[in-house]
């Protein structure tokens, strides 16, 4: 059996401000490194196979603090990349809501099918992400594994193990910055564990010894 620790990056300036971020690099706030930080320790007793990441900034840094805990250095995978939400990148949903009503609602009713304006799919995603599980899978079939990466990436490949419709992903699936989610493989099934825990970010962190 080998258990996968994906965890979503900590909090950039456009998450406090409910900004789309996608596939824009925005970096880490002091309030998301203090996140990672603490998501850090809260893995720190896992002895580690592998330590995997997004290439995007706010993940990549959030990784470089875990793997300092974890003494791995980051694997970069791009297919760990954030949903691309194209022309909606940097605004919020009420000012989409208010300005593109129709394409929101269109939108918001089925996320797996359809786009954002020039963005990607639910389905697109999962199209990429997949072959990452399938991978690692393979590569490690023992062991603890960590990887952190983005919000629509942990939603859309939790539906995706559980058999959940994609298209209700944003209804079903909430996940936190700095969240904490386990899947396992147990003889090549993937399985959901926990899902968007953040225990670590109101309390001292406790180690996961598994």
């Amino acid at each position: 059996m080998a258990i996968f620790y994906f965890l979503r990056h900590g909090e950039t300036a456009w998450n406090a401000e409910g900004r789309l971020c996608g596939r824009t690099d925005v970096p880490l706030s002091d309030v998301g490194r203090h996140q990672a930080q603490l998501l850090a320790l809260r893995v720190k007793a896992l002895p580690t196979e592998a330590l995997y990441s997004s290439p995007l900034s706010r993940a990549l840094e959030t990784a470089r603090l875990v793997g300092q805990a974890l003494g791995c250095e980051p694997v970069v995978d791009g297919r760990l990349s954030e949903l691309n939400y194209g022309a909606w990148e940097g605004r919020t949903f009420d000012e989409i809501k208010r300005t593109e009503p129709a394409v929101y609602r269109a939108w918001d009713e089925d996320p797996g099918e359809l786009a954002p304006p020039e963005g990607e799919t639910g389905v697109h995603l999962i199209e990429r992400a997949t072959p990452f599980l399938a991978d690692v899978a393979q590569r490690h079939q023992s062991g603890n594994v960590v990887v952190v990466c983005h919000k629509t990436v942990c939603r859309l490949l939790a539906c995706h193990i559980m058999g959940v419709p994609l298209a209700e992903y944003r209804r079903r699936i909430p996940m936190e910055n700095a969240a904490l989610n386990i899947f396992e493989t147990v003889e090549g099934k993937w399985r959901v564990v926990s899902l968007n825990d953040t225990s670590h970010l109101s309390k001292p962190a406790v180690g996961i010894s598994q």
